[in-house]
């Protein structure tokens, strides 16, 4: 678990799922995620209790993984953050989704932060990719705020993605330049 200013970072419990579920059911929020839209509710259910079944396992197989974004004012569930090997890339992705409610408050940002500290300085990852759908430019400005360069758009998945790209020299750098700043 992590603690940051306004967020705990916790592995995913059962109680979550119904939670996360509704993320997963909002046009809005997963629109940039396959499909394209929401998901039905029982699509929804579950890939919510597949995804924390699977966030959990990579916990325990890899000793990082995705984390549940929690506030820490009212605990509640604003979404889901962390790392996740994407075995077609052969890397380890820095992923997020959160709620509507969480969205232009520097939380997803935050939430980033926490996590490159995390797989950087705890997991020792010598590098981070992020995968963002071309015109998800919300996302692809948290990215480049916590240092991810553009790289080009490429397939995976059966679709085109834009990949961004964060060596663990280019973060040392940049949280170098933060102390002394």
């Amino acid at each position: 678990m992590i603690e940051t200013e306004r967020l705990i970072l916790r592995r995913f419990e059962p109680r979550d799922f119904e939670a996360l579920a509704r993320f997963y059911t909002d046009d809005q929020v997963m629109r940039h995620m396959l499909p394209g839209r929401g998901l039905s509710r029982a699509e929804a259910q579950e890939r919510a209790k597949s995804n924390i079944h699977n966030f959990n396992d990579h916990w325990d197989r890899r000793g990082h993984g995705v984390w549940a974004v929690q506030d820490r004012g009212s605990a509640r569930l604003l979404g889901q953050c962390g790392l996740r090997w994407v075995p077609e890339a052969e890397q380890t992705e820095l992923l997020y989704l959160l709620g509507k409610t969480a969205w232009g408050r520097g939380l997803a940002s935050e939430a980033g932060r926490a996590t490159l500290q995390f797989g950087f300085a705890r997991c020792d990852l010598a590098q981070l990719i992020a995968l963002t759908a071309p015109d998800n430019r919300g996302s692809q400005r948290v990215l480049a705020k916590l240092g991810f360069s553009y790289t080009g758009d490429g397939p995976i998945w059966d679709r085109v993605v834009s990949w961004h790209n964060l060596p663990r020299e280019t973060w040392n750098t940049m949280q170098t330049e933060s102390a002394t700043a």
